[in-house]
């Protein structure tokens, strides 16, 4: 339970307190960087603003109590702080010096600390004061010839509890805060450094504007009435912590609700074995091997490694901001089911999808713009992925088919390719495409990329495909991988690789000439064991 609040009830009066403090900003950001403090650090208790002192801390440290009292100068002057400028009183007058009214704030049961924040540096010896207490059993020489010149001074004035100035001096701690926009700044990177420890990255405007919270927090304890509201002149640390833990909710609801969710680091699998570019006649071939590990084809580490993409191809990138990493086992049974309950998405279909979703994440640091596998297009999966790829020659539209080819559908596949091309390259498809597009994607989530006029609702077919490239991926029965591990199967592979890709060329060159298509081909050791086996493990993680 925190303590009351050091105010003296009996005596209590707003009179040159709650109308004198408006305008002191340096106090109140020295009493926000210990509220910041006190975040951190449950040996302190609460922040008082305008009892005791400028600001007291309420301390407990090895179970005793402990008061700071806090006086805040902010005079005018060229020259550092003297000892006559601290002891010299008005009028002659007793109490009124400076370090006696710091002092006479001892009149508490706890025991008392001193500190005094300027923005003028200390003089001589007196600079031996902004040594942390921790650190002064190393340097009691030194704090010794700062205490000197409290030792006989006014013997006579003593505090409440019957201190003297030299106990005072043993107490004191100086803290010199040159500019309060300086002190300002350092307060919002500590909260930035709060933030991190919690695992949020608050942007500038975010810790902005939690700072200008936290100082109408201290600036109305402040300007509370010690009369008829005391209470509310002290902010304990429970407040304080959950005031933070608001502010923590915050900065992750705007994190989720602006995350760039496909930044995530990916992990390889495939590997690339044969990679063959036709810039003039707009074609490309891109093979891709799961290898083999200790003369076994990697069917399980395949299937495991692609149901970790279902989140990103089932699920939309508002729910994925909501998520740490693309794999968030929580998240694996709701995209398990998203893609189960769409009756024309058959588990080959999703195989091969997901292939070229990791694929053009991976190798080509693609982001998806849509979650696009389920919308039909008129009653037609036209393309079944969407992605932006970065490039610094002008920024790419990718949008995918798939084909998954059994060793008995070999000979069909190419005329299969120019059939899905042709009904979906007519423009009409591609104005719904586009369209489908705008309304799917989140651009939030996305980094900033710049497809033109491309991606106008009612801009030229022209201008998209300017920037369009078709990605179509064919996982398919591999002769070569059919008969299990040999030392050169690779060397194999690539004369299958080009074979295949020869015969797909052919199939839609003269047709599909202006359009970049980009083959990229998977060999499967046995398309009916990996489908199996892939069905079992969505089952398994349901």
């Amino acid at each position: 339970m925190p303590p009351n609040s050091l105010i003296n009830a009996a005596n209590a009066s707003d009179a040159g307190g709650v109308a004198g403090r408006r305008g002191q900003k340096h106090q109140d950001h020295v009493a926000a960087s210990f509220v910041i403090d006190m975040l951190s650090d449950p040996s302190m208790l609460q922040i008082e603003c305008e009892t005791a002192d400028d600001v007291t801390i309420r301390w407990i440290i090895d179970d005793v109590a402990i008061n700071e009292y806090v006086q805040v100068k902010t005079t005018d002057g060229d020259t550092k702080w003297s000892v006559k400028e601290l002891t010299d009183r008005d009028k002659n007058r007793p109490g009124t010096s400076i370090a006696e009214r710091s002092l006479n704030c001892d009149a508490h049961d706890e025991a008392p600390l001193f500190r005094l924040v300027t923005v003028r540096e200390p003089r001589g010896n007196l600079a031996h004061f902004k040594i942390p207490r921790s650190n002064r059993a190393d340097s009691a020489d030194s704090m010794a010839l700062a205490t000197a010149p409290f030792l006989k001074k006014y013997p006579g004035f003593k505090s409440k509890n019957q201190r003297t100035l030299a106990d005072w001096a043993r107490c004191l701690l100086w803290q010199v805060e040159h500019s309060m926009d300086k002190l300002a700044d350092r307060n919002k990177l500590e909260l930035l450094k709060l933030a991190g420890r919690d695992g949020e990255r608050p942007n500038f405007s975010e810790v902005e504007a939690s700072y200008s919270a936290l100082l109408s927090m201290v600036i109305d304890a402040g300007d509370a009435s010690r009369v008829s509201e005391p209470a509310k002149k002290c902010i304990p640390r429970a407040t304080a912590v959950r005031w933070w833990n608001q502010q923590i909710e915050v900065f992750a609801a705007e994190t989720r609700r602006i995350l760039k969710v496909y930044r995530v680091k990916t992990n390889e699998f495939f590997s690339a074995f044969h990679l063959k570019a036709e810039p003039s006649i707009n074609r490309s071939l891109s093979a891709y091997d799961v290898e083999y590990d200790g003369g076994e084809w990697r069917y399980s580490e395949l299937t495991d490694y692609l149901i970790d993409w279902i989140p990103e191809v089932a699920l939309s990138p508002e729910i994925l901001s909501t998520f740490d990493h693309l794999t968030a086992q929580t998240i694996l049974p709701r995209a398990i089911a998203e893609c189960a309950s769409h009756g024309q998405l058959t588990s080959q279909t999703l195989l091969s999808e997901l292939m070229l979703h990791a694929i053009l994440r991976h190798h080509h640091k693609s982001e998806p713009i849509a979650c696009k596998i389920f919308h039909m297009n008129a009653g037609t999966l036209a393309f079944s992925s969407a992605h932006v790829i970065l490039d610094e020659d002008g920024d790419q539209l990718w949008l995918g088919q798939t084909q998954i080819s059994k060793a008995a559908d070999r000979d069909g596949l190419p005329s299969a390719i120019a059939s899905a091309l042709e009904t979906a390259v007519d423009k009409d498809v591609l104005k719904r495409e586009r369209k489908l597009i705008l309304q799917l994607r989140h651009p939030q989530h996305l980094s900033d990329h710049n497809l033109g006029r491309s991606m106008a609702a009612h801009g030229k077919i022209d201008d998209l495909l300017s920037v369009l490239h078709v990605p179509i991926l064919i996982a398919y029965d591999s002769a070569v991988l059919s008969t299990g591990f040999t030392a050169d199967y690779i060397d194999h592979l690539r004369d299958e690789a080009d074979e295949m890709y020869e015969a797909v060329k052919t199939g839609v060159s003269s047709e599909f000439r202006d359009f970049r298509i980009h083959i990229f081909l998977v060999p499967v050791e046995c398309i009916d064991t990996l489908t199996r086996m892939f069905n079992d493990a969505l089952r398994h993680n349901r």
